[in-house]
């Protein structure tokens, strides 16, 4: 942390640079001498038991040696070493006694000795609350410790009592979590905006269009099939990029039921990655070095990024999207789509077979209620549940959507048509059955 002088200390050490000596000669007539004194400002104070110490630095243009003092209770000057003992600001003069010809100088430096900053730890948002629901608890901690109080901006919109918010009216509620600090630590306040009512919350893109290739930085869409009775498995973005289908076309022999009581048939529909998560790779290993997952290029995953980009969840409370079926799988036994949302929270010690380290995600189910094109909206909190936690332990949805951002969404058949069951009473046999889904604009938060 560097502090530069103010114009203040600037104007003080001009005026106390000429105390005691300096351009005006002295009584024994010796010759004015100057003191270059270092700036011994910068250092925070210190956190018991331990104190801030600094080096002082000063030449005197006679040559002679310099001692230090200080008046100021903030500070104390034991030889060349400066300790900073207190917050606030602290003057230390250097001094020249002359002789050798040169009269006394003295040279004074004025600076500030700040306190230590704090940092939140963990401030949840609660996200949005009903008019006159059940009081909400709050919870804030700061890495110091420190105890928190909280406080209502927006009184007339949500009050606050202890640890307590109770939603009163619709708008937007502000909470602010305040560390009041000490003499070591400076004070902290943080807010919080919490959406109550009809307030909507602001609106988070996940995607806007649709890129079909998805080893660019711009993000992207791509697919997998299962056996090999998926004819025909492709995703195909429009031209204006506003919308996505994905289709699985089978063939007339259907999968018997034990492959899918075993899981040995995986459909997937299209994975839509994040903007800016996608960069292109050229290693001849691709494959085993983990750049393939699912059938899509997942080198951004391998290591994960330092810093992993995506859509950071506030207080949005629903995911929204607009999907569309072929009118013979929405009529079949079962036109459910699962929807997963993976989040840049990474287990590098779980790897999968192709060597990606696991990626903790959130799954729902989704009942379409028809054919056409219908605008959906699935709630995180009651609607989403975990589903990879990648071996790691105590997680919470809420805190996990809060912390790390969303970097791909997955859109799945939970059971395409052509599963045993939709196909055996149709006479005469069909001799292909297509499940498509039609993603068409915006996916979003909110």
């Amino acid at each position: 942390m560097k502090f530069q002088v103010s114009a203040i200390a600037l104007g003080c050490i001009a005026l106390l640079s000429g105390c005691g000596g300096g351009g005006g000669g002295s009584s024994d007539g010796g010759k004015s001498q100057s003191i270059t004194f270092n700036f011994p400002g910068g250092g925070v104070i210190g956190i018991p038991p331990n104190v801030t110490t600094t080096k002082l630095v000063a030449i005197a243009s006679g040559g002679g040696p310099v001692t230090f003092t200080t008046e100021t209770p903030t500070c104390t000057v034991s030889g060349d070493t400066l300790s900073l003992v207190k917050a606030g600001e602290c003057i230390v003069t250097a001094h020249q006694a002359g002789g050798n010809g040169y009269a006394a100088a003295s040279q004074s430096q004025l600076f500030v000795i700040p306190k230590n900053i704090q940092t939140v730890a963990k401030f949840q948002n609660p996200g949005w609350q009903p008019v006159g629901g059940a009081p909400v608890q709050l919870a804030a901690t700061v890495d110091t410790g420190l105890p928190v109080t909280f406080s209502s901006k927006t009184p007339t919109i949500c009050s606050v009592s202890g640890t307590t918010m109770t939603p009163l009216a619709n708008g937007m509620c502000t909470v602010t979590a305040t560390q009041a600090g000490n003499d070591t630590y400076a004070t902290l306040t943080a807010d919080k905006n919490i959406p109550i009512g009809t307030e909507l919350p602001p609106k988070l893109t996940f995607l806007d269009t649709y890129n079909d290739d998805p080893n660019t930085t711009g993000g992207g869409v791509g697919h997998a099939g299962g056996f090999w009775w998926c004819f025909d498995c492709a995703h195909t973005v429009s031209s204006d990029k506003t919308s996505l289908t994905f289709s699985a076309v089978y063939k007339d022999n259907p999968p018997a039921a034990w492959q899918y009581d075993h899981g040995s048939f995986k459909l997937y529909g299209p994975n839509i990655m994040a903007t800016d998560l996608w960069f292109p790779t050229n290693s001849p290993t691709n494959e085993k070095n983990g750049t393939y997952r699912d059938g899509v290029s997942a080198s951004a995953f391998t290591p994960p990024l330092a810093t992993p980009k995506g859509a950071q969840v506030d207080i949005q409370g629903n995911l929204h999207f607009n999907l569309a079926q072929n009118p013979d799988w929405f009529n079949s036994a079962d036109n459910s789509v699962n929807v997963e949302i993976f989040l840049a929270h990474f287990n590098t010690n779980k790897l999968d077979s192709n060597g990606n380290a696991c990626y903790v995600s959130l799954k729902a189910t989704v009942k379409p209620t028809a054919a056409a094109a219908t605008d959906y909206s699935v709630g995180l909190k009651d609607k989403f549940a975990l589903n990879q936690t990648c071996d790691l332990t105590d997680l919470d949805l809420w805190t996990e959507l809060q912390t790390y951002p969303v970097i791909e969404i997955k859109f799945s058949p939970v059971r395409p048509q052509g599963e045993t069951g939709t196909m055996s009473n149709d006479v005469p046999p069909k001799t292909q059955y297509v499940s498509a889904m039609t993603l068409t604009g915006p996916i979003y938060f909110q």
